[in-house]
């Protein structure tokens, strides 16, 4: 249950009254001057300030673990194999945001680590002119479901080729399935690192979140001059995609 302010002088607003504006943002991506009074009567100024109440609180992350926990007691959530991915945001130049040579554009990098069917787990929000190799351990150290922490495997692009990585990996138990980068003029000393193809080919998974989180408007273009609420915006849309396999 996402938390709620305590007021002794007078009565507040209920988290049911204001979650449709909230969610309204989150879809459509307008501003949050433009929720009509028809979703919510008491305005966009405590749409926005009950979202950064959950964000302060820690409400959406627990929320969203929850629902994890619920999917691992549904046998809905598999760990013998995972994603990790990174997906650039456009932005103006707000805080958290940097220049990717890659895109060439500005904007903030959602690194996310799903399960083997593609429901998010973790997720870290970093600058554009970061690679995401810098923020794979933070993401996988993340990974929270209930008291299970690791998965059994990775899979990622060549661009996580890194072997400080797998060995960060292999310490956690982690068995890495990433390719490894071709040189033209450079030749790799030592064993060639595992790869196996047909396991590579599932990691068509995260890709697919990736869409599902760029299906909610809000996340296609970074407005959100916080980095804070901007991670609030990915946390809740998270929670919404686990949320829809939750059998009730």
């Amino acid at each position: 249950k996402l938390p709620e302010p305590a007021s002794r002088t007078k009565p507040t607003i209920t988290n049911s009254e204001l979650l449709n504006g909230v969610l309204f943002v989150l879809k459509t991506g307008c501003r949050w001057q433009d929720i009509p009074a028809s979703l919510c009567m008491h305005g966009y100024a405590s749409c926005w300030r009950r979202c950064n109440f959950w964000r302060q609180r820690g409400g959406l992350k627990l929320v969203w673990q929850h629902i994890l926990v619920l999917l691992d007691k549904q046998g809905k959530l598999d760990l013998s194999l995972g994603h990790l991915d990174g997906s650039l945001v456009q932005s103006p130049k707000f805080q958290g945001t940097g220049y990717s040579n890659k895109h060439h554009r500005n904007g903030t990098n959602i690194s996310l680590v799903t399960d083997k069917q593609g429901l998010p787990l973790s997720n870290v929000l970093a600058k554009g002119n970061r690679h995401d190799l810098m923020s794979a351990e933070a993401t996988v150290k993340k990974i929270r479901v209930g008291a299970k922490k690791r998965l059994k495997e990775l899979n990622a692009d060549k661009g996580y080729d890194s072997a400080a990585f797998r060995r960060t990996l292999a310490k956690r138990g982690t068995r890495s399935n990433i390719p490894e980068r071709q040189y033209k003029h450079r030749r790799k000393l030592g064993r060639k690192p595992r790869y196996d193809q047909a396991t590579g080919r599932f990691r068509a998974f995260i890709e697919r979140t990736n869409a599902w989180l760029k299906y909610f408007r809000k996340l296609r273009y970074r407005w959100e001059r916080k980095k804070c609420m901007f991670q609030a915006m990915v946390d809740l849309a998270c929670l919404l995609i686990c949320l829809r396999r939750v059998e009730i």
